[in-house]
């Protein structure tokens, strides 16, 4: 029996006490022997090995307890532990370094001693009680030979006890503590070349070496890692597992061809077979010509599981239905063939161009806006007939051709004609006799006509002073001195030229059956400024052109005129250089000469086409074409020159034709008389007077708004070029019938700052030219006014042009 506990380490051996010290193992190996250590009765070692603390019991049969059980193999020891050795109680603390709190617990629980052999009776320490032996029959007593020669079972026994504890001990100084973490704990591990790796308290115990840690976890993969255990202590070593794989169906339901992308990688196009995917987050995008694109974010959640994604595609398209009549038209969208009427196709949002073909009948086309998912039934077509064409001669040719009232153009022409129906064709050409012809083709039908016209001619009877001067008639000599001509009824240039004197030019139209008698005195150079300028020339086409001269003006309107408009500044002018500008606007008949493909068109039922009236719907840049044509047929330099598609003025302007400048249609319009300023073509006040021109009056109530209520002057649209009373001047129409473009760029600011501007021609850039004049389409007292003025850059159907040019 154990009477009193003491301690032996490194410091030496001391008596137990309540008491509580750091204890000193002195390093790898060393051991704590806990018991009555001076008389030789070790009860317990404590030990240590890679810096982890373990109790292990001695044979001096005292027994020992951790934490209520009884010890009897080696075991590791962790903090709050307590030790039982007799009366004693250890309590073990980990720390830095570790500690043990001894305390007497004498009185608890108290051993019960043996029984000793030999003694009659014994009193117990505890309580002093008497304990008497019962009465028993020895066994035989074997001779010593025969004792001699006979092992002990329990000799043996206790041999293979030592044996075995040693061979334990052994190994608990040669294994290392390892902690190995797994994320997230396995359901298996092993270590694959070993029969160790226990588990004590969250650590493994291994002999340094070389392992395979095996890892398995339902819905992750099998995890194999090589190990490699050390000799050193405190190893730690962590693995992570990696979940398996999902599989995603994706069902896009009756779309088909539909490409499929998973994180913007294309994966396949519906209908797909399922994919596998790693958990975590993907993105599902679904694309298809005819449908919106669908896209959703899909969380797989892996372990082998099953998800599936519905996929709803909307339709971008709609079923668009066509119809004609007659049924059958081939029916195009957007350039391509899709069928024949009746038809209903889809198509997709947006909007769409088609045609209708049928043979034998005009073509159809149309536009439609689809919406996705709704139908349209379009309206049924109702094809017209195809036009017939006749291919228009005439001997000679350049004759104007009308169709019923309509002017077509001139010969050589080819006129699409409704078929069915009888045209009356009409030919006319200056100096010839004008041609009829009614004509009736059938659909599709191509003919060709030739229409001879009988020329007309006059004489020309030309006098020249001095006798020896040259006669020319348009360019070509026709001898020398006076004499009589005999030509075509078509304007002719008639010319005398003799060298020191200034040439004579006319142009004169013969007149069948009346002679015409020119008497042409040449001058020179000075004998011609000393009579000045001409009241009036012509065109090449024959427009009169009236000489305007120069002097001072002012232009725009007083601040307090009713209707004034804040462009209409007030300036001052000064014109210099006289000018000359025609007496009516350029007509249809006129333009058509210069260009064969314009038409002034209709409004509502009403014809602008016709020959005498006023070109309409021509642009600036087309009029100032006119202007160079004129000029070119005259043999001047032209005014205009076009670069780069614009049509821009010379600077300075030349002598050739010309649209007027601004400030001479000023004064022409608000000064004829050269001095008299006018508010209004008429005169200086309100209302209309009759004949006065052509505005919008009563007859042109059905085509705009306002109108002159007590005004009617029978034209509901153009008017004749020559109609309504001339001003001063001898102009036709400065105010009202057709508005007039004008040299100018448009500003609506005065230049000069308030100083006299001389011969000015607008500003040197701009956007949009200058419109000056009122029209037919005018009734209201701003636009009634001369002052008016506006701008633009577009053809319209009241805006024509008059032409003019330097007299020098």
């Amino acid at each position: 029996m154990i009477d009193s506990v003491e301690i032996a380490d490194s410091k030496g051996t001391r008596q137990l006490k309540s008491d509580s010290f750091p204890l000193a193992l002195g390093g790898a190996g060393a051991q704590i022997e806990i018991g009555d250590v001076a008389a030789g009765k070790t009860a317990a070692w404590i030990g240590q090995t890679d810096d982890e603390l373990f109790v292990q019991v001695a044979q001096s049969g005292e027994p020992v307890h951790c934490n209520g059980s009884p010890v009897t193999v080696s075991q590791w020891l962790q903090d709050g532990d307590v030790i039982r050795i007799a009366s004693t109680r250890v309590t073990f603390r980990r720390g830095a370094p570790p500690r043990l709190e001894v305390e007497q617990v004498a009185g608890e629980d108290v051993t019960e001693p043996p029984l000793i052999a030999g003694r009659a009776s014994w009193e117990t320490a505890a309580t002093g009680m008497t304990v008497r032996p019962v009465e028993f029959t020895p066994s035989r007593v074997e001779p010593a030979a025969e004792r001699q020669r006979r092992i002990r079972p329990v000799t043996v026994l206790i041999a293979v006890l030592i044996l075995a504890l040693a061979g334990f001990a052994a190994l608990i100084f040669s294994v290392k503590s390892v902690k190995i973490v797994v994320e997230p704990a396995p359901d298996r591990l092993v270590f694959e070349g070993s029969s160790l790796g226990w588990e004590v308290s969250g650590r493994h115990l291994l002999r340094p070496g070389s392992y395979v840690l095996v890892a398995e976890k339902t819905g992750y993969r099998r995890l194999e890692e090589p190990l490699e255990i050390t000799r050193a202590s405190g190893q730690t070593y962590s693995f992570a597992l990696v979940r398996l794989p999902g599989t995603l169906t994706i069902d896009a339901g009756s779309v088909s061809g539909a490409t499929v992308f998973v994180n913007g990688e294309e994966v396949g196009a519906t209908p797909i077979e399922p994919l596998e995917l790693e958990p975590g987050e993907h993105v599902v995008r679904v694309e298809s010509d005819r449908h919106d694109p669908f896209e959703s974010v899909v969380t797989i959640e892996g372990g082998g599981s099953e998800q599936s994604l519905t996929v709803t595609l909307v339709p971008r398209y709609a079923a668009i239905g066509f119809r004609s009549t007659p049924a059958g038209a081939r029916v195009s969208v957007d350039g391509r063939s899709i069928g024949t009427t009746p038809l209903t196709q889809d198509l997709l949002a947006g909007s769409h161009d088609y045609e209708m073909n049928l043979p034998g009948h005009q073509s159809h086309r149309g536009s439609v806006v689809v919406v996705a998912n709704q139908p349209q039934e379009l309206p049924s077509v109702q094809l017209r007939l195809s036009d017939a064409k006749l291919l228009l001669r005439s001997e000679p040719s350049e004759a104007s051709v009308t169709v019923g009232e309509d002017y077509r153009g001139r010969t050589p022409l080819e006129l699409p004609l409704a078929p069915g129906r009888t045209h009356e064709i009409r030919l006319t050409r200056p100096s010839h006799d004008a041609a009829s012809q009614q004509v009736r083709l059938e659909p599709g039908e191509t003919r060709e006509l030739t229409i001879v016209l009988s020329p007309r001619q006059g004489e020309v009877e030309v006098r020249v002073t001095p006798g020896d001067a040259e006669v020319f008639v348009n360019g070509e000599s026709q001898g020398q001195g006076s004499r009589v001509l005999t030509l075509t009824a078509l304007p002719q240039q008639i010319e005398v030229r003799r060298e020191g004197f200034e040439a004579y030019s006319v142009h004169v139209t013969p007149r069948p059956g009346f002679p015409q008698t020119f008497d042409a005195t040449l001058k020179t150079t000075e004998q011609r400024k000393a009579e000045g300028m001409k009241p009036f020339v012509r065109s090449p086409q024959g427009h009169k052109m009236v000489l305007v001269r120069g002097g001072l003006f002012t232009t725009g309107a007083p601040r307090r005129e009713p209707g004034r408009r804040a462009n209409e500044v007030r300036r001052e002018v000064k014109l210099v250089r006289a000018y000359y500008i025609s007496t009516t606007e350029v007509t249809n008949e006129q333009f058509h000469e210069f260009m064969n493909s314009h038409r002034s068109g209709r409004v509502d039922q009403h014809n602008l086409e016709i020959g005498h009236h006023p070109v309409v719907r021509v642009t600036w840049a087309d009029a100032a074409r006119f202007c160079n044509w004129l000029s070119k047929k005259e043999g001047l330099t032209p005014v205009y020159l076009e670069t780069g598609g614009d049509v821009l003025a010379t600077d300075p302007l030349g002598k050739g034709y010309r649209l007027p400048t601004e400030a001479e249609w000023v004064r022409a319009a608000r000064y004829p008389d050269g001095s008299t300023e006018l508010k209004y073509p008429w005169g200086q006040s309100l209302p209309v007077p009759e004949n006065a021109g052509n505005y919008a009056d009563l007859s042109a109530g059905d085509l705009v708004s306002p109108t002159l209520d007590d005004y009617n002057d029978q034209f509901p649209a153009t008017a004749p070029a020559h109609s309504f009373r001339p001003n001063a001047l001898g102009l036709f129409n400065m105010g009202g019938n057709v508005a007039e473009w004008v040299h100018d760029y448009y500003s609506a600011t005065a230049p000069g700052g308030g100083k006299v501007e001389t011969d000015p021609v607008g500003p040197k850039s701009g956007s949009t030219h200058v419109i000056r004049g009122s029209s037919w389409m005018d009734a209201s007292v701003s636009e009634l006014r001369l002052s008016y003025r506006e701008n633009g850059t577009r053809p319209r159907a009241d805006v024509g042009f008059r032409i003019a040019r330097y007299a020098e």
